[in-house]
């Protein structure tokens, strides 16, 4: 076969993958289209500035009453964390101080680029999510994550709470199905030219 014979090939065997596909990449992008992060970004890797990423994690965590939105609608669980965001700095701000911690936070809601991440029994595709921001001093650090709406993240460290799972991909591995859509996203963001950060897990 000449070169062009095997493009050709190629580009006919990745239109049909993607067509297979495409109910999978429509479910991805609507779970990214419809879920709230929330992201956690270290001041430093530094021993001390990891373990008070975590200990705000658990505090943030507590404050039910700020962090989970009451509502059933995606685009007003984002309003309504918006509205929230002076309170969550303000917590944040107070446990620090309460700890002698010598940098204080800034709260958003930005868009960042996720990785595929598995749980047991469902996973996360890759994608460009909305996620309710929490930078530690100069935020340069290792990142953690879990999702408030649909709320995901237990009071319990940010354990997963499966009950709450239902609107996720159901899988017990990642499977083909993912790559395609990991693929699709990477196509997908070098034609954009997106200058929305990426995260690894």
């Amino acid at each position: 076969m000449t070169k062009k014979e095997i493009s050709v090939l190629m580009g006919l065997i990745f239109t049909v993958l993607f067509s297979l596909c495409a109910q999978d990449i429509k479910a991805a992008a609507d779970i990214c289209s419809s879920t709230l992060r929330l992201h956690i970004i270290a001041n430093s890797n530094s021993t001390q500035d990891q373990n008070v990423k975590l200990a705000v994690r658990d505090e943030v965590l507590k404050s039910e009453q700020i962090l989970f939105p009451d509502t059933s609608d995606f685009d007003k669980a984002v309003e309504i964390t918006a509205e929230r965001l002076e309170d969550i700095e303000d917590t944040v701000n107070s446990f620090l101080a309460g700890k002698n911690i010598g940098y204080r936070c800034r709260c958003s809601l930005e868009k960042f680029s996720f990785d595929t991440r598995q749980y047991q029994g469902f996973a996360l595709p890759e994608g460009e999510y909305t996620a309710l921001t929490v930078r530690l001093g100069e935020a340069e650090g290792e990142n953690w994550w879990c999702v408030v709406y649909p709320a995901l993240c237990s009071r319990s460290c940010g354990e997963i709470a499966l009950e709450n799972s239902d609107d996720f991909i159901k899988t017990d591995r990642i499977t083909p199905r993912f790559k395609v859509v990991e693929i699709f996203e990477d196509i997908k963001g070098m034609l954009a030219d997106s200058d929305v950060p990426h995260y690894t897990h």
